[in-house]
Parts: structure tokens; C-alpha cells; sequence
């Protein structure tokens, strides 16, 4: 009779940060804790926060700390589903990007992506000025709160509403969407 090499495995909860009210997120079975430390999960926003309006969107956490069986994980990043953004932009619209690399008030530095469609093509002229109205918009969103904040309002579109209202003041705007958040190390 041979014994086995490998190691007992053991389950582990990955755990949502607070601003997610820390609930289950999901399991994993491993045999070393270590391994789980840096561990990316990606998780719909609808699931999370039983909002189905925000299927679009996907929230990253990444595993920063264990304490037992529990697996406690930090906001890493959004993003927006493919298919949703393309479903946005259609012929004869004009697609306007900003990136951005920006440091919240409590000292963490993310990239934001954001989208905008305006409903028809325009002069360089216009766009070059609603690309510059809309990197000041969120500049001053995201150095004026927190990460945790800054989260919660792409949650509640209070960033997205802002930003619209103010860019239909220059030009007739159909969409507008932070597409991708990515935590900087």
C-alpha cells in the first residue's frame, strides 16, 4: 500500500471588503493559504449587490489577507461587458475616450477608463473640449473622495448623471460610462 503525496486540502470563503457589507463572495479549496494571497476574483455587479439594472458592469477583488478559513479580498478594478459597450457604439455615433491616472484622497492611485457616444459626428474642435470637460469632471470626483466612495457612486451613477448633464450644455450626447477602474499598485 503506496500513500498518497499530495496535501489535505482545506475550503476557504473569500470574503467582499466593507463596502460590500463583507458577505460570500465565494469558496476555494486549497492546501496552502499562501497561495490564495493576490488572487484575483471577478464577480457580476447584479450578484453583489442584487441590482440586476447593473448587469453590465464586473467588480475584481483581490485577496489581500486570511484569518482562519475566511479569505479577505480589496476592490481591484470594474468593468463594463464587451458586448455592452458595443451595443453603444453604432455607425454614424461619435466614441470619445479618456484615461486617466488619478490618486484618491486616501492616497490610492487608479487608471479610469471612461466612454462617451455622442449622437452624432462632430467637429475635432467639440470633441477635443468635451474630452477636456470630462477628464476635469472626474478628476475632481475621484481626488475629492475616497476609493471606497468613488466606488459607490459608479454603483449609483451618480458620476455618470453628473457628467451627462453637464456635457449636454456643449454638445447632444447619447451615452456616457466609466468602462474600466483598475487599482494601481
Amino acid at each position: 500500500m503506496v500513500k498518497g503525496k499530495g496535501k489535505k486540502k482545506d475550503w476557504f470563503v473569500i470574503v467582499a471588503p466593507k463596502m460590500f457589507g463583507e458577505k460570500e463572495i465565494g469558496k476555494a479549496m486549497v492546501s496552502d493559504p499562501g497561495s490564495l494571497m493576490g488572487r484575483r476574483v471577478v464577480l457580476n455587479l447584479a450578484e453583489l449587490t442584487n441590482n440586476f439594472a447593473k448587469y453590465y458592469m464586473k467588480f475584481a477583488f483581490r485577496i489581500k489577507r486570511i484569518e482562519g478559513n475566511r479569505a479577505f479580498s480589496e476592490f481591484d478594478g470594474s468593468e463594463c461587458l464587451r458586448d455592452y459597450i458595443s451595443r453603444m457604439v453604432l455607425r454614424r455615433v461619435k466614441r470619445i475616450d479618456a484615461i486617466q491616472d488619478l490618486q484618491t484622497k486616501d492616497g490610492i492611485r487608479i487608471r479610469v477608463k471612461s466612454l462617451m457616444i455622442a449622437s452624432r459626428r462632430m467637429k475635432s474642435s467639440i470633441e477635443k473640449k468635451m474630452r477636456r470637460e470630462i477628464e476635469e469632471m472626474i478628476k475632481k470626483e475621484v481626488e475629492s473622495s475616497t476609493l471606497e466612495d468613488f466606488v459607490k457612486k459608479i454603483i449609483n451613477d451618480k458620476i455618470k448623471n453628473k457628467v451627462l448633464k453637464e456635457a449636454r450644455k456643449i454638445y447632444p450626447v447619447r451615452n456616457f460610462e466609466i468602462r474600466r477602474t483598475e487599482v494601481l499598485q
